[in-house]
């Protein structure tokens, strides 16, 4: 990103949420329409589109810039982990929890979803665009309210209200199951834009890519061992009872969020300094 641009990050990280937003939104609906009996379908378009990505791809081009340096080889990527690991652990520290939490936030979101095909074609494709519609309006929130409020302070208040939203999972309902679908996947599209505008001000220029790079692949890590632990969990206690105790442990979190999210960040302040 050029240096000019690094102010309005928040506004382009926004509008990129937003832009995937529609485009998934719009797959959805479509498959939507091919739950019932014609699911294989959709695996064929899927294909059909990714060959046509990698046709796109191929032909791309990346404009010559002069004085461009090589592309670092994988040992030396590894080595600049290090190296941050060692003069900013703070700062991955950091990253691990927000993407801890934001694992745990979006459990509902993707456990949820096998309960759809019990649903009718237009009744899926009607959710996915009123879900859209919702995630759009909080990435906007988020693209205004960022400017305000710094994810330390927002980030507990989100996930204790996403923690507030599971506990109605006791209600038993395919309304509350609906609403806390919609919600808590608006509170999680409501964080990203605001969190990324922020680690990218605490990333040095020189290893942005890498550091971004090492933060998704926190997410990843984090889903490897808590999605299949919540798929335990649903086998063993049930739908109701587990997400039930997840909102519980959301709950808490929450509330220890605040003080450590401050810790970290004047710790990442002063290894920054002292660098």
């Amino acid at each position: 990103m050029l240096a000019g641009d690094k102010e309005r990050y928040l506004d382009i990280s926004s509008f990129l949420s937003g832009v995937a937003e529609v485009t998934r939104t719009l797959g959805t609906v479509v498959a939507g329409f091919f739950v019932h009996g014609s699911l294989e379908l959709t695996y064929y378009i899927a294909i059909g589109l990714s060959v046509l990505s990698l046709v796109m791809i191929f032909f791309m081009r990346e404009p010559v810039q002069k004085g461009r340096a090589e592309k670092p080889s994988l040992s030396a990527i590894v080595g600049m982990v290090k190296v941050e690991w060692q003069l900013h652990p703070s700062l991955f520290a950091w990253m691990g929890v927000f993407q801890l939490v934001g694992t745990l936030m979006c459990m509902f979101y993707f456990y949820y979803q096998k309960e759809l095909p019990d649903l009718q074609g237009w009744q899926i494709s009607s959710l996915m665009l009123v879900g859209s519609g919702v995630n759009l309006l909080a990435v906007y929130l988020a693209s205004q309210l960022g400017k305000r409020w710094r994810i330390a302070q927002l980030y507990p208040i989100l996930t204790v209200l996403t923690g507030v939203s599971l506990l109605f999972v006791s209600l038993g309902t395919p309304l509350a199951f609906l609403s806390i679908y919609l919600v808590t996947n608006a509170f999680y599209a409501f964080y990203q834009p605001i969190f990324y505008n922020e680690l990218q001000e605490n990333l040095p220029s020189p290893v942005r890519a890498t550091m971004l790079s090492v933060n998704s692949m926190l997410f990843s890590l984090s889903m490897i061992v808590i999605f299949p632990l919540t798929g335990w969990l649903l086998d063993r206690l049930g739908f109701v009872a587990t997400f039930f105790g997840l909102g519980g442990v959301l709950l808490l979190l929450g509330f220890l969020l605040l003080p450590v999210l401050r810790g970290l960040i004047q710790k990442i302040k002063e290894e920054r300094l002292s660098v």
